[in-house]
């Protein structure tokens, strides 16, 4: 008698794969958090004379925080860097991305 061998393919629905609007506003502030200090960082360490690696503090940063949450990441973001509510976070976020979309138009 011959083996079926074929797999069985399960499917989860498109939404069922995605994160919540919560978690996704939460990743927000951590990356608004992280651009921020990894700017803060890098000019630390250019007026040292030192190098400073992005890839790096990416990595640890993201490990560093990833279980905090988004009341804990939003105090971070009032005590560091005065931005005092969910607003301003969001502001900032739009700035880093227009900031970034001009050094790509600038380097082309």
């Amino acid at each position: 008698m011959a083996k079926n061998t074929a797999k069985t393919v399960t499917r989860t629905a498109a939404l069922e794969r995605t994160i919540s609007y919560a978690e996704k506003v939460r990743l927000m502030v951590i990356e608004v958090l992280r651009e921020e200090t990894g700017r803060e960082l890098t000019a630390k360490a250019r007026f040292n004379g030192q190098t400073f690696d992005w890839e790096q503090h990416n990595a640890d940063f993201r490990s560093d925080y990833a279980d905090w949450s988004l009341e804990q990441l939003l105090e971070a973001a009032r005590k560091f860097y005065g931005l005092k509510n969910l607003d301003a976070v969001k502001e900032r976020r739009a700035a880093h991305k227009q900031q970034r979309a001009e050094r790509i138009a600038q380097a082309s």
